[in-house]
C-alpha cells in the first residue's frame, strides 16, 4: 500500500512539473538580437526571462532560458526601436541573481560508441533506431565547440546523402551541423523519400535526438535551417510547417505548389509565426518555375518573409559545385537576414523576386 502510495504521488509529481526550458550558451560575437532572432522571440521576453537589461554586455558561456508560448512576446520599448546590440565578451556582468558557468557535456569519442562511425574527411555515419542512416559534419569557426544550429538537408530522388553531405560542407559548416538523413526507399544506385513527407519527418527528428544525446547542448533544438531539394523540397516543405521551432528558416530548391496541398496550406497557417525566414531558388529553365512563384505568393500572403532566385542559367539542378557563392549567399540571409533587420524591413519588399544571372 505504501509502494502504491508513492507511485501515486511520483506520476502527480511528473505531471505537475513542468517541462525544463530549453537555454543557450552565449559564444562570442553574438548579440541578444541574434539570439532573440534565432529562436523567433522578442529582444525584450529574452530580457525579462532571463534579468538582463537590453544594452547590459554579453558574458560570453553565460545560459540564457529561452522563453515558451506567450512569454516569447513581449511588447518592445519604442523609444529606441533599433538600439545597437552589444556582443558578448568574456568579462561582461552576469544578469541579475547570477548564472552558474554552463557545463558543455563531452563530447562521446566515436570508437567509443557504435552508433556513430568517423569516415574519411571529418564526415560521421550515424544509425538512428528505426530509420535510414544519416550523415553529419561538425561545425568549424568560432564558437564550434559551443551550441550552433543545425543545418539539415533532405536529398532529391535518387540522391546520395553521404555525397550530397560531401558536397554541401564546405558551404554549411561555418553555420553549424550539417546533418543529412537518408530516404528510406531504394531508386537506382540512390535512395528516395517515396513520396512520404511523414518518412523525411521521422528520420529528421531521429537524427536529431541521437545527436543530442551524443553531444548534448551543444546541438541547437529550436531555430535552425531546413534544406531540400526536388523530392527532398516536398518533404522539406512538409516537415517545415509541421515543426516551424525546430526549424524555421527553409532553403527550398525547385519549389512547387504541389508539395502542399490543402493539409499543408492549412499547417502554414498555424506556422506562419514561427517561420523566421524562406528562400527559393528555381532555375528560369526549371518545370516548376511557375510553380515556385506560387509558392512564393502563398508565403507572402502569409506574412513570411521570402526571397526568391531564379537563375536564367539552371534548370532542375543542385548548381552547387559551379555556383556555391548562390547557395552560401541564401543560408547566410537565412542565417542572419538583412541588415536592417526585421523591423526595418518594408511590407513591400516581402516576396520580393531577385533574378542573378
Amino acid at each position: 500500500m505504501r509502494f502504491l502510495s508513492r507511485l501515486v504521488c511520483a506520476a502527480w509529481l511528473l505531471v505537475a512539473l513542468p517541462a525544463q526550458a530549453e537555454t543557450h550558451v552565449v559564444s562570442a560575437g553574438q548579440t541578444l538580437g541574434r539570439i532573440a532572432d534565432r529562436y523567433n522571440v522578442t529582444i525584450a521576453a529574452l530580457c525579462e526571462a532571463n534579468g538582463l537589461q537590453r544594452r547590459a554586455p554579453l558574458k560570453i558561456g553565460l545560459k540564457l532560458r529561452i522563453p515558451e508560448g506567450k512569454d516569447a512576446v513581449v511588447e518592445e520599448q519604442t523609444d529606441n526601436p533599433d538600439p545597437a546590440d552589444t556582443v558578448a565578451t568574456a568579462d561582461a556582468p552576469e544578469p541579475k541573481g547570477g548564472a552558474p558557468e554552463p557545463k558543455v557535456e563531452s563530447k562521446v569519442k566515436a570508437d567509443d560508441d557504435r552508433s556513430d562511425t568517423l569516415l574519411p574527411g571529418g564526415m560521421h555515419v550515424i544509425n538512428p533506431p528505426g530509420v535510414a542512416p544519416a550523415y553529419y559534419f561538425e561545425p568549424t569557426g568560432p564558437g564550434r565547440h559551443g551550441m550552433r544550429p543545425i543545418v539539415l538537408y533532405l536529398h532529391a530522388r535518387g540522391g546520395h546523402p553521404d555525397k550530397d553531405c560531401q558536397r554541401w560542407a564546405p558551404v554549411a559548416r561555418r553555420l553549424g551541423w550539417l546533418v543529412c538523413p537518408t530516404g528510406p526507399a531504394a531508386y537506382g544506385d540512390g535512395h528516395a523519400w517515396d513520396n512520404n513527407w511523414p518518412s523525411a519527418h521521422s528520420a529528421t527528428m531521429a537524427a536529431i535526438q541521437v545527436l543530442r544525446k551524443k553531444y548534448g547542448r551543444r546541438i541547437q533544438l529550436y531555430g535552425n535551417t531546413l534544406i531540400g531539394f526536388s523530392e527532398g523540397a516536398y518533404a522539406a516543405m512538409n516537415v517545415g510547417v509541421r515543426e516551424p521551432h525546430v526549424f524555421n528558416r527553409w532553403l527550398i530548391l525547385a519549389a512547387s505548389d504541389r508539395y502542399w496541398g490543402g493539409p499543408g496550406l492549412e499547417a502554414l497557417q498555424t506556422a506562419k509565426e514561427r517561420v523566421r525566414r524562406v528562400f527559393l531558388i528555381t532555375g528560369e529553365h526549371d518545370g516548376v518555375i511557375d510553380n515556385t512563384h506560387q509558392v512564393e505568393e502563398w508565403l507572402a500572403h502569409a506574412g513570411v518573409d521570402t526571397r526568391v532566385v531564379t537563375p536564367n542559367d539552371m534548370g532542375h539542378e543542385l548548381a552547387l559545385d559551379r555556383k556555391p557563392e548562390l547557395y552560401h549567399g541564401a543560408l547566410a540571409w537565412l542565417d542572419r537576414g538583412d541588415s536592417k533587420g526585421k523591423k526595418g524591413k518594408a511590407k513591400s519588399e516581402r516576396g520580393e523576386r531577385v533574378a542573378r544571372k
